[in-house]
């Protein structure tokens, strides 16, 4: 079940109600989950894990730097209909915005527990507001890390996403008022629920991992919801992205103080 915490009193609107400046404070939140359990069986070995940490951690530095929207977080129970993470990895993503959604809030933020919130981010929901969503630069491009399966549901050659350039995942806004946002949302959580887009190994071919996301030598692994939010970003026309620069003047990222993992393949 999603915690919900309350910056402020107002009512809850519904879902993909018209937008209302004057109320804008009111539709801002930012979503996160921190579930410890298993993975899938083609990801390296965790060796350590404490999620909820993160989220704390986020709602902390949310709370220092003034944060004026909403908090929902998912610490125990995954949202309604979502895979779990052992089944398909950040399938819980697009289902997470729809809880969101559904809960009244129309500029919503994700944020991985890793991240570390370095000052205030109410510009970045202007960003959301004005543009439509907020999408941050990865430095890898979508066909290094995407399984031969995922590039057929995708509907991408290998080439063609050799020239793409990987989106983050671990930080992802979108305002749901927003018609082509919302289609991006609807074609992430189907492409989640379709059981080939998301599942993959994560090291492929490296690391003493066997290659099995692709015979293609220039294929390190596959990055499930972040190769899947790429491609559908690029096809929408979403292609606006944050450089590095810009993500790291408000975010760090902090896998260790969550997650740790034995990443060379052991023998």
């Amino acid at each position: 079940m999603a915690s919900f915490a309350k910056n402020n009193d107002k009512a809850e609107r519904s879902a993909y109600a018209p937008a209302d400046n004057a109320m804008l404070v009111d539709s801002m939140c930012v979503i996160t989950l921190g579930i410890n359990g298993p993975i899938p069986h083609d990801h390296p070995k965790v060796t350590f894990q404490d999620f909820p940490a993160g989220i704390a951690r986020i709602r902390e530095g949310l709370q220092r730097h003034g944060f004026t929207g909403n908090i929902i977080t998912w610490e125990k129970d995954f949202p309604i209909g979502s895979p779990t993470q052992q089944q398909a990895h950040g399938a819980f993503k697009p289902f997470c915005f729809y809880d969101a959604a559904k809960a009244g809030y129309n500029l919503v933020l994700w944020l991985d527990a890793s991240i570390r919130v370095k000052q205030r981010i109410e510009p970045l929901f202007e960003i959301i507001r004005e543009k439509g969503y907020l999408i941050c630069q990865e430095k890898h491009t979508v066909g290094e890390y995407c399984t031969d399966a995922a590039l057929k549901t995708l509907a991408v050659t290998r080439e063609e996403a050799l020239q793409m350039q990987s989106c983050r995942s671990g930080v992802l806004g979108l305002n749901l008022h927003n018609q082509r946002s919302a289609e991006f949302l609807r074609q992430w959580r189907e492409l989640a629920l379709d059981g080939v887009t998301f599942p993959g190994p994560k090291w492929s071919g490296v690391l003493g991992w066997p290659r099995t996301a692709s015979d293609d030598p220039r294929v390190k692994g596959h990055r499930c919801d972040q190769t899947a939010a790429s491609v559908i970003a690029l096809k929408l026309g979403m292609n606006e992205w944050m450089d590095e620069e810009g993500f790291s003047a408000y975010f760090d990222i902090d896998r260790q103080s969550v997650r740790r993992l034995q990443e060379w393949k052991s023998t």
